[in-house]
């Protein structure tokens, strides 16, 4: 584990940090790319690109101080002090605020939302990939024990290690890394077929959701469940968390979104259609 991978002179140079800035670069690089041929410009999505970083950010940290109250009580000037370590994000937070910030500011301009979503989302599944290595680095959002050939052992001094001394855990993070890129590249295969507009959207709602319901399983989970769903086997606890919660609803939401998608497309196809036949006649 590489909390700091190297210094610049007396500046640490932070793996998560690191990581969340190559994915940043690189998820806009993707999503200018893309949306270049819908007309954008590079310079549009880069803006866009910093509101939702800014987003993600903040979203990621409230969800975590809300879930974790009794962490600040008595010192509330914590919630804000970040720069104490890159500890403290809950990602799904962050991916929630993201994309209302996304769309409130797509909508300030007047851009076709479902058409910008279909261009962009691949790069969060970018940015996942490359992000929840950093987390492994740092000793982040780790796994449950465990006793299968996967497990790993965190050292001496490390987050994890404060938890569950050197017992085996799930890598956690190299999993939700490794199911990242898988479904980028469902995205992208998906993009080379025709779709209604918003499919890659919906797409990503449900398999995000699907995935990250599964991980939860996993993880190690540092404060009560919701009292739903019975008993899991694989995490050893009643309930399901708060992520998990989320998740369903993301899981909910695709399905929700896809008919409706549908539908729209349809009837915006059939607009332009009859608008192109009187123009000819």
């Amino acid at each position: 584990m590489f909390p700091v991978l190297f210094r610049l002179g007396s500046v640490p140079v932070n793996s998560y940090g690191l990581a969340l800035a190559i994915s940043f670069l690189l998820g806009v690089k993707l999503a200018s790319v893309r949306a270049a041929r819908l007309g954008f410009r590079p310079a549009d999505i880069a803006d866009l690109g910093v509101w939702v970083m800014m987003a993600a950010i903040a979203g990621s940290r409230a969800f975590y101080v809300v879930t974790h109250l009794s962490e600040f009580d008595g010192h509330w000037l914590d919630v804000i002090a970040i720069w104490k370590g890159l500890y403290g994000l809950s990602m799904l937070g962050g991916v929630l605020l993201a994309m209302a910030t996304a769309f409130v500011y797509i909508a300030v301009r007047r851009w076709d939302a479902m058409k910008l979503a279909d261009a962009a989302i691949p790069s969060f599944m970018l940015g996942n990939f490359i992000t929840r290595i950093g987390c492994f680095l740092n000793g982040c959002c780790f796994g449950s024990p465990t006793s299968s050939g996967l497990g790993v052992s965190f050292p001496e001094g490390s987050l994890p290690w404060s938890v569950f001394g050197h017992a085996h855990l799930h890598p956690v993070q190299l999993y939700d890394s490794m199911a990242g890129l898988f479904i980028l590249a469902v995205l992208l295969l998906a993009d080379r077929r025709p779709h209604f507009r918003g499919f890659l959207f919906a797409l990503f709602l449900g398999l995000y959701g699907a995935t990250r319901f599964g991980m939860e399983e996993f993880r190690f989970f540092d404060h009560a469940t919701n009292d739903l769903l019975g008993y899991s086997v694989f995490a050893g606890r009643s309930g399901i968390t708060d992520n998990q919660l989320i998740s369903l609803l993301m899981v909910a939401a695709s399905f929700i979104t896809a008919p409706i998608l549908i539908l729209r497309d349809g009837k915006t196809g059939r607009a332009h259609a009859a608008a192109a036949a009187r123009q000819a006649s």
